[in-house]
């Protein structure tokens, strides 16, 4: 028998594994005094850094720097010596750059290429204004502005535009050797060696060329998805040196159209000299004024020239004057007249006969002359011309044939300026001439704007004299697009429309002249075709025929 001891041991030990077991469910979760887990420590954060130099040859002390990022963006100062880097919390390429010099005078843009988050150097200066310009095709402010998340900056796009850009500034004269990277390469602004010296040669050829970056970034911009003839031969005119005080003269070649005979010849200019080379004998250009020459040849030319570089060459008057046209000689492909035009022309061998018109027309990229309309028997009167269209072909000699049925009907040369607007001009045997600008639309002029001229007219009594104007906007309205101006010579006023018949013409209807006491004054209707200060006019009136040219002074 059991003492009542030992009964009382078992059951206490029974008790006890009740208590064991709520133990270990506690330890198992089943209680609140269990530890959280840790917090896992977030990476460090990934900073982007973009370092470079701001520099237009000397430094752009003091910059304003802005650096927009594909995530991310950043502003710095750049010190005295033009350098700067932004450091931005995770960005990631690609970046577009500006740089604002301290006075606010002088904005430019650069661009970091790739993807990720490695540090990356971008340099600011005008050669990667041109590289962005290439690039993208457009003014270079207006891409970095739209720029956003997704803009993708490929590397081999920017290193293409490089090569691309190096090669036409190197083509038009600029030695570019010292520069291996336009955006990453080694710059000691102010050091007048390496990249920096390039940068003050280049500024020096804008300078000279009496140009400005903007228009060179203007005419990178508008060739560059054109072929390498019309890059080249557009920036070399930019570039090429000019007339102290007459941005239009410059050193090179120009072609010139003869209405005698309906001639074409090449003629060698020599802008520091003054000197002109034609058909191996060589004149010198006597100064008469600003953009007014004299040449010492027997017929003592005289030549006018307009800001865009096409000139006026007057020899003699009445019947046995003679006009030519000379634009600034440039080497285009094809496609790059591709575009619709405003149209005038003029015809006849020796001015007799007579008969001018104006209409429109197209080229496709090909050269093939697509739809045009003519106006033969006046203003609002124009309709559509059925007759087969011929094609424009390069020549060898420069230019193009205007071809048809197999044969050239006339030589047609163009000269495309800075922003890309496109001139054409042609002329056949008969002396018949004809000039189609670009359908750009044109700006009113603002009120008080003074624009002061040379002008002549060939009609069936021949050349006139050459003649001196100025006139002086005073009105405009808006929503008529027209224009009112005073004539300086004998005080009486015209109202002129601006983009009609076709944008990029101007039109005066006949009569649409007030004289100075405010009454009827008699002017003739024409039909205006401006172009960077060379303006062509032909008779609104089918029963008029003349050519009338002003170049603006």
């Amino acid at each position: 028998m059991k003492s009542s001891a030992t009964i009382a041991a078992r059951q206490l030990a029974v008790l006890a594994v009740p208590a064991a077991v709520a133990a270990l469910l506690v330890a198992c979760g089943g209680g609140s005094d269990t530890p959280t887990p840790a917090t896992p420590t977030p990476p460090p954060p990934i900073t982007l850094a973009v370092k470079g130099t701001a520099a237009t040859g000397a430094a752009m002390a003091n910059a304003a720097i802005k650096v927009s990022c594909a995530t991310g963006s950043a502003t710095a100062t750049a010190g005295a010596n033009g350098t700067f880097t932004v450091s931005i919390t995770n960005g990631a390429l690609p970046c577009v750059l500006t740089a604002t010099s301290s006075d606010g005078a002088t904005e430019l843009h650069s661009v970091a290429a790739g993807t990720g988050h490695a540090d990356t150097t971008a340099n600011v200066t005008p050669l990667s204004e041109l590289l962005v310009a290439r690039l993208a095709g457009t003014d270079p402010k207006a891409f970095v502005t739209a720029f956003g998340a997704t803009t993708a900056i490929a590397t081999a796009d920017v290193t293409a535009a490089q090569t691309a850009l190096l090669q036409t500034l190197t083509a038009a004269g600029l030695d570019t050797t010292s520069v291996g990277d336009i955006v990453g390469g080694a710059l000691t602004a102010g050091s007048g060696t390496g990249y920096d010296g390039v940068l003050d040669k280049l500024k020096i050829a804008v300078t000279t060329a009496g140009s400005t970056l903007a228009d060179l970034t203007s005419a990178v911009a508008s060739t560059s998805k054109l072929g390498s003839d019309t890059g080249t031969s557009t920036i070399g005119t930019v570039l090429a040196p000019a007339v102290a005080d007459c941005a239009g003269l410059k050193t090179g070649a120009l072609r010139v159209l003869d209405f005698s005979n309906g001639s074409n010849r090449v003629v060698q200019v020599d802008a520091t000299a003054l000197t002109a080379v034609d058909r191996g004998a060589k004149y010198t250009l006597k100064r008469n004024a600003a953009c007014d020459y004299s040449l010492n040849d027997a017929a003592t030319t005289r030549v006018l020239v307009s800001r865009s570089g096409i000139a006026a060459l007057v020899q003699g008057s009445g019947l046995t004057g003679n006009v030519l046209v000379a634009i600034p000689e440039q080497k285009l492909d094809v496609a790059a007249v591709a575009g619709s035009y405003a149209r005038l022309q003029y015809g006849g061998t020796a001015f007799d006969p007579v008969v001018g018109d104006f209409g429109d027309t197209e080229f496709a990229a090909d050269g093939q002359n697509g739809v045009s309309m003519n106006c033969p028997t006046g203003y609002g009167a124009c309709v559509k011309d059925t007759q087969t269209k011929g094609k424009l072909v390069a020549n060898a000699g420069g230019g193009f044939d205007y071809m048809e049925n197999g044969a050239s009907q006339a030589r047609v040369f163009g000269f495309r300026n800075a922003s890309g607007r496109m001139l054409l001009v042609g002329i056949d045997s008969d002396g018949y001439f004809v000039a189609l600008a670009a359908k750009d639309k044109l700006a009113l002029p603002a009120v008080g704007r003074v624009a002061s001229f040379w002008q002549f007219s060939i009609n069936s009594a021949g050349l006139s004299a050459v003649t001196e104007d100025t006139n002086t906007v005073t009105a405009v309205d808006a929503t008529a697009n027209t224009a009112t101006r005073k004539f300086t010579s004998d005080s009486h006023s015209d109202t002129i429309g601006f983009n009609t018949p076709f944008d990029g013409n101007r039109y005066r209807a006949t009569n649409a002249c007030t004289s100075s006491a405010g009454g009827a004054f008699n002017c003739n209707g024409v039909v205006q075709l401006p172009y960077g200060g060379f303006v062509l006019s032909v008779s609104s009136v089918a029963s008029k025929h003349f050519l009338s040219v002003s170049v603006d002074k």
